[in-house]
Formats: C-alpha cells, sequence, structure tokens
C-alpha cells in the first residue's frame, strides 16, 4: 500500500514538473496556477503547495530543477506589486481587446451571441492566448529598441574611434613638423649661404 501512495505521488509530481513547463514563462498567473486577480496571500500559498511538489529533492524527474527555477521566478515576478499591477494591466487589455474581437465576430455573423460569454473556460483560454501575443509584441519591441539603441552607440563609439584617431595622427604629424624644424632652417641657411655665394662668383666673373 505504501508502495502505491509514493507511485501516485510520484506521478502528481511527475504531472506537476510538466505542466510548469508547458506554460509560457511569460505567465506566472498560469505557472502558479493562480487568478490574474490574485492577491500576494495567494501567491505565497500557490508558491509553496506547488513547490513542496516539484522541488529537485522531491521529485525524481529529470526536468524538475528547470520547472522549480520557472516557479521561484513566476512567485518573485507576482509578488513584486509593481510588476504584478503592470501584468494584470496587461491581461485586462487582452480582455478588452478580445471581448471587442467577439463582438465584432457577432455583429458580422461569425459567432453567436452564446459564444462570446466571458464565464467560460474558451474565453479565458483565449485570453491568455490575446496577453502572451501581447507580451510577446512587447518583447520583440524591447529587442528592437535595444538593438538600435546598441547600433546607433557603435556608430557613436566607431565615430569617437575614428576622430581620436584623426586627432592622433594629427598630433604625431605636428610633432614631426616641429622636430624636423631645425634641420629645414639648417638647410634654409645653406641653401641661402650657397645662393650667396654664387652670386659673389658670377660677380667677380662680370668685372
Amino acid at each position: 500500500m505504501g508502495t502505491n501512495t509514493e507511485q501516485i505521488t510520484q506521478e502528481t509530481r511527475q504531472f506537476e514538473v510538466e505542466r510548469v513547463l508547458k506554460h509560457s514563462a511569460l505567465d506566472p498567473f498560469g505557472i502558479l496556477g493562480v487568478s490574474y486577480k490574485c492577491t500576494p496571500k495567494e501567491v505565497k500559498m500557490a508558491y509553496r503547495t506547488k513547490s513542496l511538489l516539484i522541488h529537485p529533492d522531491k521529485t525524481t524527474h529529470e526536468q524538475a530543477r528547470n520547472a522549480f527555477e520557472k516557479l521561484k521566478k513566476a512567485e518573485a515576478e507576482l509578488m513584486d506589486e509593481e510588476k504584478r499591477k503592470s501584468i494584470q494591466a496587461m491581461m485586462n487589455e487582452a480582455r478588452r481587446e478580445l471581448r471587442a474581437e467577439w463582438q465584432k465576430d457577432v455583429t458580422e455573423g461569425r459567432r453567436s451571441s452564446d459564444e462570446i460569454s466571458e464565464d467560460t473556460p474558451a474565453f479565458e483560454k483565449a485570453v491568455m492566448t490575446k496577453y502572451r501575443a501581447i507580451m510577446i509584441d512587447i518583447e520583440w519591441r524591447r529587442r528592437q529598441k535595444l538593438k538600435q539603441k546598441m547600433a546607433d552607440e557603435g556608430r557613436a563609439a566607431a565615430k569617437e574611434e575614428k576622430d581620436a584617431d584623426e586627432k592622433r595622427r594629427k598630433r604625431e604629424a605636428d610633432k614631426a613638423w616641429e622636430d624636423a624644424r631645425d634641420d629645414r632652417v639648417n638647410s634654409w641657411r645653406s641653401f641661402q649661404a650657397k645662393s650667396k655665394k654664387k652670386s659673389k662668383k658670377s660677380k667677380l666673373s662680370a668685372s
């Protein structure tokens, strides 16, 4: 009997690990199995219950550690009041968008009014799909913005390096010019002396 109990327990743990892993990291509510209107107390309770189920020391599932880390991250996000409210706001936005889309479907005859009830698993599932789409779009925009920022910084760094290189070359050229000053002066004096000597000889010859 004890063996059967242990087997059921392990099956439950294995199932919970799989459930957590299947949920998108963008959906901390689904990972913890709580309502998007949840309170911090409900988040803590859900985390405690599920962490005892999927803790790597409690189950033999090879992905238990990954699932546990995912659960911890979801709990941390929802315990952060600012993040939780931000996610809840996006969930509400997903509901509004979905409600408008489904109402349009009814108006245009693609759905019946009975199909757009919000108190159904189908609606909740569609809300999560819409929510994930919004989150993915936000993440894509964030990455594009970061990519553009890095490109701009790269161009700025390249320009700065080019300007610095040009300044260095100018300093080297100025230094080389200054270092050769004595040679130029001596060469000019020598040329002047030779010219005067040559001129003097020419005058003597003319006499």
